[in-house]
């Protein structure tokens, strides 16, 4: 076990969120981002944090192509169906970050009563009059759900979007019923930094221009970015019993559209191979190593007196 102590220092603007290391190492600019690795614990996070300017602009309904999303939601569905029926029995299901609404459709038709929560209008309102499912555009703490109101809550690809994720974890936490599950996808922080350090080198011998065109090529960040390490942190600081953390299956294709047919069959080679390589390490090391480019993490809703500063 990694130790996750360190000496508060005032190197950074803000301290990591989920260790409170002070401590931190910085990865240059990303995209025009500041990007730091905590010495504590190894959480990636952006350093200066975006300011609340910053997060409307990502969530403006103007920034959101609802032909480029039913088409992933289209490649997307294959995956939310095998997790629907691996879910166990239906009952009470938030789904945040719910987007345009395709996994509550298909979990309300196999039998969830299901709410999604989004911060993007023009989501919103095609979940709720093309889909017709039940969803509200606020952010979920500003919700105010009951205490214990969830059988279940899923966050696809979302949590990673969260600047204080341990404080996004307590409010599932307080809306799950006892012995109610969450169900977090994203990126594998282990791969993308990886794939950081790649592209980095790739770039110095002569590839510059390939990859400025086309950035999230490699790797991506986002606001907070998790290993399997800092992942089961967060479950556990946040009250949560973790029951499993994994390599996520690929969705098929490219998740941006833009790379034509060749393109497509090549990157959907190289997800099944990498996957294949990563299911490898993951047997051979008995779940210890995980190296694939995203996670799937469970857990269970533990005691509140778990929690830790």
């Amino acid at each position: 076990m990694r130790d996750t102590k360190c000496q508060p220092m005032t190197v950074h603007s803000v301290c990591c969120r989920l260790c409170k290391c002070a401590e931190a190492r910085p990865l240059s600019q990303v995209l025009a981002q500041g990007m730091v690795k905590c010495r504590g614990c190894g959480l990636i996070y952006r350093d200066p944090p975006p300011t609340p300017q910053d997060l409307a602009r990502a969530y403006s309904g103007d920034r959101i192509d609802l032909a480029q999303e039913e088409q992933v939601g289209e490649r997307r569905k294959q995956h939310f169906s095998h997790f629907l029926k691996h879910a166990g029995l239906p009952g009470r299901l938030l789904d945040v970050g719910c987007g345009c609404g395709f996994f509550l459709k298909l979990a309300q038709e196999t039998g969830w009563d299901a709410i999604g929560v989004d911060l993007n209008p023009k989501a919103i309102a095609y979940a709720k009059e093309r889909l017709r499912v039940n969803a509200l555009l606020r952010d979920l703490r500003d919700v105010h759900f009951p205490d214990g109101s969830f059988d279940l809550v899923t966050l696809w690809n979302v949590l990673d979007y969260t600047p204080d994720p341990l404080d996004f974890l307590l409010e599932i936490h307080r809306v799950l019923k006892d012995d109610g599950r969450v169900f977090i996808r994203t990126p594998n922080a282990v791969w993308q930094y990886l794939s950081f350090r790649m592209t980095n080198f790739l770039r110095r011998v002569g590839l510059r221009k390939v990859f400025d065109e086309r950035p999230f090529a490699t790797f991506i960040f986002h606001q907070t970015n998790f290993s399997p390490f800092s992942l089961r942190l967060a479950l556990n600081r946040s009250g949560f019993v973790p029951l499993s953390i994994r390599n996520s299956s690929p969705v098929p294709g490219d998740p941006y559209l833009g790379l034509g047919p060749t393109g497509e069959r090549l990157v959907a080679m190289a997800k099944v191979g990498i996957h294949g390589i990563a299911q490898g390490v993951a047997t051979l090391s008995g779940g210890r190593w995980l190296i694939g480019p995203s996670l799937e993490a469970w857990g269970r809703r533990g005691n509140i007196g778990r929690v830790r500063a």
